[in-house]
Order: structure tokens, then C-alpha cells, then sequence
């Protein structure tokens, strides 16, 4: 028809910030999850990658779980790349010399003689708690000054866990725990406010949310939550619902694989300990059937919070600083506890 035009709208993704140039947050330092421990196990060999660098994690076959910088000393092959476990030992794919759980060489490969060379693997400090792999990533102490406590109830579900892959940074993420704000605009919870004032104490930043959510086709679901980080690499968060006993705990661990681009591990538990007749009477065998079979459904629910946070973490720049206005929560404070985590030549994190 005369005087009118196809137009054809292309939608343009907007450009990734930081994707080539320097990143304003650092490296922190602190304990980082590199997997499930499900994801692990005797005799398997996994690369993860760990700001920018990869490292080797391995479960040998007692059971025991070691994570070790990722090149042979000998002549620099990668153990991640053809590596074995034989017993307590990870095997080098070329020369097939055997290094022992604390990095040194306990026999040498096929054909050689007289005594091994000096020097070994590096070993990382790691542990595994709340079905994590954790490693310490703290270049200013030679062995971490802290540690995550074990934190889930056995009563409980075995943790279900996803992985997102996303464009960001750890202290980004935790900062939409104290930026109620968001959670009220975004999330379309109608009721998110603090308990009491956040504490922060050393390592750990504690966070006492009270919430009222959507929740079809029930109406809504009020609750409370009582949400702690450890550092910047974990956070464990107890949702509870007293009036039917359900306790829904959610761990969120983000690993920044390279400059603003984190792989967060999401990890939840579900526990229902009704405190009331007749449910209170209920078998503990079925209460845990129930807890197990609820908890790939709360993962779902958990994660499709997340998924709404998910484009604004991809495409947003780090205001510092930021122009904060009234019901915006904590966010300073936050940021001021962060600082702790980066060495103190790193300039611009914090406020």
C-alpha cells in the first residue's frame, strides 16, 4: 500500500559491561565453592576454572577431596587434562609420575630411577562442608584464619543444586540480599523489611529479613529469614513458615571464573517439622519422604527469583558512587564490610 513501510524491529542486546577493559571490583578473598560434592566422585578428576586461572580438584579413593594447581612440575602437563586417581594419588598423563595428597611425588612414572626431583604439586586448603567443595582463596594467609561451619539440619533434605552462569560480580549478588528495595520492585514481594538492623561481626554478615510473597494459587505466604554470608563466596539463608513448620534452607556460593563473569551455585534443603497436632504425629520416615520430594520444587521457585534478577546483573555497571534514596536498605554499610575482603592495593572496591 502506497505511503506505508515494512518495518522489521531488531532487538539489539546491550553491550556487556567491562567485556573488554578493566573490571572495577576485584578478586576477593575467602572460601569458594568450585562444586557439589555429588558432583565428585572417588577417582574423579575436574578442572574448574578460578578468577582466570584453572585449578585441579580430585577425590581419591578413600574418600578425601584435594584441590591442586593445575600443572605437573616436571614438564607442565595439565593434570586436569588425562589425569588419574590410583589409591591416595593423582597421576600425571605424561610421564605418569604420582604426587600424593600433599603434593609430593611418591613414585616416579615407568623406566625412571634414583630419587624424585625436588618440589611437588601446589595444594590448595580445602574443605567439603554443607555438600560443597570449598577452597581458600586467600593469597595474605597461608591457611584460612576462618572457616563455614556445617550449617544444614540433618533432618532435613540432601541439598538439589542448579549452577547459573552469569555476568557479575559475588559482592553484586549479595548486595541484592540488603537492597529490599528491589525485592519489592522486581520480585513483587508486597512486604520485605529487616527484623533488626543487619550485624556485621569479622567475616560474617548477618541479614534478619521479615517477607510477604506471592504464592499461587494459595494467595500469599508470609515468612522470615534469617540470612548470613560468609565472606563473599557463600551465603546461607533459613526461610521459615512457623504456622506449618516448614524450613526452607537456600545456599547461594558464586565463583568468579573470570573478571565479572561468576558461576553461582544455588543450593537448597527443605526441612517440614509441623509443631502442631495432628501433623506433629506424623512418621519422621514420611516427614523426610515429604521434605525430599519438596525440594526440587523449592529449587525451581528459588531459582525463578533469581532468573528476574538475572538480565540486570548482566547488563548493569557498578554505581560507586551510588545515589541512594530512603527504603533502598543498607547498602552502604554492606559495602563497607565488603572492603575486608580485597588486598589493600586493589583501589577501587568498596563504596
Amino acid at each position: 500500500m502506497s505511503g506505508w513501510r515494512n518495518h522489521i524491529v531488531r532487538r539489539e542486546s546491550p553491550k556487556l559491561p567491562y567485556a573488554s577493559g578493566e573490571a572495577p571490583l576485584p578478586s576477593p578473598e575467602g572460601w569458594v565453592m568450585l562444586a557439589p560434592s555429588t558432583e565428585l566422585r572417588p577417582g574423579d578428576v575436574v578442572t574448574k576454572r578460578l578468577m582466570g586461572e584453572d585449578v585441579v580438584v580430585y577425590r581419591t579413593r578413600a574418600g578425601r577431596v584435594r584441590v591442586v594447581r593445575p600443572y605437573c612440575p616436571h614438564l607442565g602437563a595439565h593434570l586436569g587434562c588425562g589425569g588419574k586417581v590410583d589409591g591416595e594419588n593423582i597421576v600425571c598423563p605424561f610421564h605418569h609420575f604420582a604426587f600424593g595428597p600433599e603434593g609430593d611425588i611418591a613414585h616416579l612414572g615407568p623406566g625412571y630411577t634414583g630419587k624424585p626431583p625436588k618440589g611437588g604439586l601446589t595444594v590448595l586448603p580445602s574443605e567439603e562442608v554443607n555438600d560443597g567443595v570449598f577452597v581458600w582463596t586467600g593469597k595474605s594467609h597461608a591457611k584460612a584464619p576462618w572457616r563455614i561451619p556445617s550449617l544444614f539440619d540433618a533432618r532435613g533434605s540432601r541439598p538439589r543444586f542448579t549452577v547459573l552462569d552469569l555476568r557479575t560480580h559475588p559482592q553484586e549478588i549479595f548486595e541484592n540480599i540488603v537492597d529490599v528495595g528491589h525485592v519489592r520492585a522486581l520480585h513483587g514481594y508486597t512486604d520485605t523489611q529487616h527484623a533488626r538492623p543487619p550485624v556485621a561481626d569479622g567475616h560474617t554478615y548477618s541479614v534478619p529479613l521479615r517477607f510477604v510473597r506471592p504464592f499461587p494459587p494459595f494467595g500469599s505466604l508470609r515468612g522470615e529469614t534469617e540470612v548470613t554470608m560468609y565472606g563473599l563466596g557463600f551465603t546461607h539463608a533459613r526461610s521459615c513458615v512457623p504456622e506449618i513448620g516448614l524450613e526452607v534452607t537456600v545456599m547461594l556460593a558464586p565463583r568468579l571464573v573470570e573478571p565479572w563473569r561468576v558461576h553461582l551455585t544455588v543450593g537448597v534443603s527443605v526441612l517440614l517439622a509441623p509443631p502442631a497436632r495432628p501433623f506433629n504425629r506424623l512418621p519422621q520416615s514420611f516427614l523426610r519422604a515429604f521434605s525430599t520430594a519438596a525440594t526440587p520444587l523449592n529449587l525451581r521457585v528459588v531459582a525463578a527469583d533469581l532468573y528476574g534478577d538475572v538480565p540486570v546483573w548482566n547488563a548493569k555497571v557498578y554505581a560507586s558512587p551510588p545515589r541512594l534514596a530512603a527504603g533502598d536498605g543498607p547498602i552502604g554499610a554492606y559495602r563497607h564490610w565488603a572492603r575486608q575482603f580485597y588486598p589493600a592495593d586493589s583501589g577501587g572496591a568498596g563504596f
